[in-house]
């Protein structure tokens, strides 16, 4: 058995030169890079422009991080699906080391951010079977935009070849746009924000504001109540269905809160907040 794997990693391997294989890996990351820009660049600003009266704002420097580690990714997922030789190895094999990286690199992510291991255990178990189906379909995707790629350049006539690589690139792109503008805040993250923008604006008539936020660790906060202020919203990954909230004052104070997705708009009251614009979780 193990012979036979060993034979199966070598053919693998010797199939193609590294330059025939990066005929379609080149490709593929590029493609891949270009969906994850349009989606990383849409998804959030898409909250901003459809919520005017949520009071947000676009964390630039946050997106610009996010768009670099998404485009690292995006990358690697199009070099790894485009790596094997036949499209039924690209699409099972890419599919399912993607899950692998993708199911290590939330570990990793979870340890360092201080998540429990073993939630993060049971959680990989539950969506470990979905995981994998989703990426093997996402690789398809990919191998799908690299194989129409290299039947462009091979077989098309020169002074088509732009044309088509161009309407490719198009469809690309829109498979990155189409995410990106469904990835609206919902119903309890609207509840969430809406409750928060209440809390900030109606500070002067509200029976519970004394309760409302920790204020022991953001002293200077009550002395704010009524100043001009923009939201800045992140999922939170501290802590499961909650938001990671910054309040940015226009004198540059920022308070950052951790505050739970509700399931209807009501009341909260926060337990965990900090001055500046992220959380510091003991």
């Amino acid at each position: 058995m193990f012979t036979r794997i060993q034979v199966d990693i070598q053919k693998f391997f010797h199939q193609e030169t590294l330059a025939e294989r990066g005929k379609r890996m080149l490709p593929g990351a590029l493609y891949c890079v270009s969906a994850a820009s349009i989606y990383s660049v849409v998804s959030p600003v898409i909250n901003v422009i459809f919520y005017p009266d949520l009071h947000l704002a676009m964390d630039w420097g946050g997106l610009l991080i996010h768009w670099v580690e998404l485009g690292i990714v995006a990358a690697l997922a199009g070099a790894i699906v485009g790596w094997f030789t036949e499209t039924y190895e690209g699409v099972v094999f890419g599919g399912v080391i993607l899950s692998i990286l993708l199911l290590v690199g939330n570990l990793v992510a979870s340890l360092v951010s201080g998540r429990d291991a073993s939630l993060m255990g049971q959680s990989i178990i539950i969506t470990i079977l979905p995981l994998v189906g989703a990426l093997i379909l996402l690789a398809w995707a990919i191998r799908m935009a690299i194989n129409r790629h290299v039947h462009i350049r091979q077989r098309e006539k020169p002074e088509i070849q732009r044309k088509r690589l161009v309407q490719l690139t198009a469809l690309v792109c829109l498979v990155g746009l189409v995410p990106g503008v469904f990835a609206l805040f919902g119903t309890a993250s609207l509840s969430s924000i809406r409750s928060m923008n209440k809390t900030l604006q109606n500070y002067a008539i509200d029976p519970m504001l004394e309760f409302r936020f920790p204020y022991e660790k953001v002293p200077a906060l009550k002395d704010h109540f009524g100043m001009d202020y923009s939201l800045y919203v992140h999922t939170s990954m501290i802590r499961t269905v909650s938001l990671e909230i910054t309040i940015h004052y226009g004198d540059g104070y920022s308070v950052t809160c951790l505050v739970p997705q509700l399931d209807r708009e009501g009341q909260m009251i926060l337990d965990v907040c900090n001055e500046g614009t992220t959380i510091n979780f003991p």
